[in-house]
């Protein structure tokens, strides 16, 4: 479990002056490192095409999983898997990226 930790609002300004191509980075390496905290063997090919093409489904099964390995590991979390579907749904993907990845800054930490 490598996760690096890195800077929310960094991401989001990358993101727009590079008009989504850190995005797509960002995204994968995000669903990657939040995957592979249930398996590390886990490569998250199904949640990354999902995250790309429909991502309210693909923040659903990566904070599912997520919160699964955390909770199987010892930390408390709770799935806010169906938050993060609704999110997606009414078209504010940004904010359930930046709270995966505040989640993630914290257990790099």
């Amino acid at each position: 479990m490598n996760i690096k930790p890195r800077n929310i609002v960094t991401a989001i300004i990358l993101t727009i002056v590079t008009c989504g191509i850190y995005g797509i980075y960002w995204i994968i390496m995000l669903t990657r490192e939040a995957v592979s905290v249930k398996d590390s063997a886990d490569n998250a090919l199904l949640e990354i095409i999902l995250m790309l093409f429909l991502p309210f489904v693909g923040f659903m099964l990566v904070e599912k999983k997520f919160s699964e390995g955390l909770n199987a590991k010892g930390f408390a979390h709770n799935d806010n898997s169906i938050l993060y579907l609704v999110l997606g749904l009414v078209g504010l993907g940004i904010v359930p990226l930046c709270m995966i990845q505040n989640d993630l800054n914290k257990l790099a930490a």
